[in-house]
């Protein structure tokens, strides 16, 4: 199963644990969530657009300033502090020309290698991150 296979799969499972624990009928028993534990991270974003575009990033859970990345730049974040989901604080937007997307750059369930470091290089397709030596990029969120 490809890294994108799993995480679409656990999105799913956590779509349907939230829809059933807020449901108040059909079921007699209740059903927790952990919803966050303290984490230290550091969060790295290189723009790798082509053409020499400019990227502006913004994840305004966790720093409301916008980021303007020239070509090959990155911008790091040092974070530390829980991974509500509620208020994830690395759903990030990211805006070159007429193009705009969204992203979630940590989602504890499935990201266990960003206990330290991530670094998520951003091309026009999508996303990507570093796993161990292997880039293995995303889709974009629907907006």
């Amino acid at each position: 199963m490809s890294a994108f296979d799993r995480r679409v799969s656990i999105e799913c499972v956590l779509i349907m644990v939230v829809l059933l624990s807020s449901s108040k009928g059909g079921m007699s028993e209740e059903v927790h969530v952990k919803v966050s534990k303290s984490v230290q991270l550091h969060v790295e974003v290189t723009n790798s657009l082509e053409g020499n575009s400019d990227l502006t990033v913004s994840c305004e859970n966790i720093d409301p300033t916008q980021h303007l990345l020239q070509s090959n730049a990155s911008y790091q974040w040092d974070y530390s502090g829980s991974l509500p989901f509620s208020k994830p604080p690395f759903f990030c937007s990211f805006r070159w020309g007429l193009q705009d997307h969204i992203y979630n750059l940590v989602v504890p369930l499935w990201d266990f290698d960003c206990k330290q470091h991530c670094h998520w290089v951003i091309r026009e397709s999508g996303p990507c991150k570093y796993y161990s030596t292997k880039l293995v990029c995303f889709k974009w969120l629907k907006t």
